[in-house]
C-alpha cells in the first residue's frame, strides 16, 4: 500500500472517531438534559449548550487547521483537502442539528416552522435540513430561529461555515 493511501485511511478513521465521539457527547447531553429537568431550569441548560457549542466549534476548527497543516506538509492532493472538508462539514452540520434539537426541547417555540408535536426523528430531520440550509447560507426562511439562544447558535454555525470554507481553502491554496 502506498503512503498516500495509508495517510488517507488514517485521516478517515480519525475523523470518524471524532465524529462518533462528538455525536455521542451531544446525545448524552440531550438525554441528561431530558432526565434532569430542562423545563425547570431552561436558562441553565441553554447556557451550557451555548458554551458547549462555542467550545466544540473552536476545537473542530483548530483541529481542522492542524490536519490541514499535516496535509500541506506531506504534499497531499486536492482530493485529500476535499475529503477533509467534507468530513468536517458533515460533523459541523450534524452536531448543530443536534444542538438545535436540544434548543427545541428546552424552548418548544425556539424555531418557527418546527412543530414540537412531531416525533423526535421528524424534528431532527427538519433541524438537520435547517442546519444544512444555514451552513450553506441559502436561508429559505421556512424555519426561523425565534428566541435569542436559537439565534446565537445559528450565528455560531454561520461563523463556523465561513471559517471552514474561506480560511481553510485559502490556507491550502496560499501554501500550494
Amino acid at each position: 500500500m502506498t503512503y498516500e493511501f495509508l495517510s488517507k485511511t488514517r485521516m478517515v478513521v480519525s475523523l470518524t472517531k471524532e465524529f462518533i465521539f462528538l455525536v455521542m457527547l451531544l446525545i448524552l447531553f440531550f438525554v441528561v438534559m431530558s432526565v434532569w429537568g430542562h423545563q425547570e431550569h431552561p436558562e441553565l441548560w441553554a447556557s451550557v449548550l451555548v458554551l458547549f457549542s462555542i467550545t466544540k466549534i473552536y476545537l473542530l476548527v483548530s483541529h481542522t487547521f492542524k490536519k490541514l497543516d499535516i496535509l500541506i506538509e506531506n504534499n497531499h492532493s486536492f482530493r485529500h483537502l476535499l475529503l477533509l472538508l467534507s468530513a468536517i462539514i458533515t460533523i459541523i452540520v450534524i452536531s448543530f442539528a443536534i444542538d438545535y434539537l436540544c434548543i427545541s426541547e428546552i424552548y418548544p417555540g425556539a424555531f418557527s416552522g418546527i412543530q414540537n408535536s412531531q416525533p423526535l426523528v421528524f424534528r431532527f430531520t427538519n433541524l438537520l435540513y435547517f442546519s444544512i440550509v444555514t451552513f450553506t447560507t441559502v436561508g429559505y426562511g421556512d424555519i426561523i430561529p425565534v428566541i435569542l439562544v436559537a439565534k446565537l447558535i445559528t450565528v455560531l454555525e454561520m461563523m463556523s461555515a465561513f471559517v471552514v470554507i474561506v480560511f481553510i481553502i485559502s490556507k491550502y491554496f496560499k501554501t500550494n
